[in-house]
């Protein structure tokens, strides 16, 4: 499941370079706005549950990827403030696009072997 929403978050994210390109503000603030929300609620749930598995498996915290959750929040909030102000919206999604598709990047190379080694029970114990 979790690559299956982060290839969801790397295609969304791909389409609001697009319409950033194609100067389509309507669906970008759109698009952004779904995103961010999702991400919002993905990351509590992450750092609720994810990172303490991590940390409870592996004996180390996953910090970079709470930091990353921590740039990522600035960089949406930046993407905000851009759209409110119809002015650096691209580069606003650029860096927010960048920071999330390193954080994934991440996210998984870390996560990944962790879930495939843990047996089902206590993943939802």
């Amino acid at each position: 499941m979790l690559l299956g929403i982060h290839d969801q978050f790397r295609a969304a994210s791909a389409q609001l370079m697009r319409f950033v390109a194609q100067a389509n503000a309507p669906a970008t603030e759109r698009l952004f706005a779904q995103l961010a929300n999702v991400l919002h609620h993905h990351h509590h749930a992450e750092e609720d549950m994810l990172f303490p598995l991590v940390h409870r498996r592996t004996g180390v915290a996953p910090a970079q990827l709470q930091t990353d959750h921590d740039e990522m929040t600035a960089a949406i909030s930046q993407v905000e403030r851009a759209l409110d102000a119809s002015h650096g919206v691209g580069e606003a999604i650029t860096a927010f696009h960048d920071i999330l598709i390193a954080h994934l990047d991440r996210e998984e190379a870390l996560v990944m072997q962790v879930l495939l080694e843990v047996p089902p029970d206590e993943l939802w114990a």
